[in-house]
């Protein structure tokens, strides 16, 4: 089916790529192709959050907007840019999620 595609000028070439309401194979698919995958999903344990490069775990519309909020933020400063990507750990993000939730349940 048409799904599996993807056009040169998009997603192929891309570096990044930031997924939503995705499902795990498209996710892993794109690991696999070495691309850096920016998942926001509400569900920490989903395939797509476990398998992401990076997972945001939020409603998309607030995600976006605070990806938005931060990319202005530091879109001048490339040494905290660079300190950021280097130092962050998806599966201490997912487990920090994880805790959240666990105590807001009780």
């Amino acid at each position: 089916h048409h799904r599996g595609l993807c056009c040169k000028s998009g997603i192929f070439s891309s570096d990044v790529v930031l997924v939503m309401l995705e499902d795990g194979d498209r996710t892993k698919a794109l690991v696999d192709m070495k691309k850096t995958v920016i998942a926001v999903d509400l569900n920490p344990l989903s395939r797509t959050a476990q398998t992401a490069s990076i997972t945001v775990v939020d409603n998309v519309t607030r995600a976006l907007k605070n990806i938005i909020k931060n990319c202005e933020i530091l879109r001048n400063n490339r040494t905290e840019i660079d300190e950021t990507i280097k130092n962050f750990d998806n599966r201490g993000n997912i487990d920090e999620a994880l805790k959240y939730i666990s105590k807001r349940l009780g």
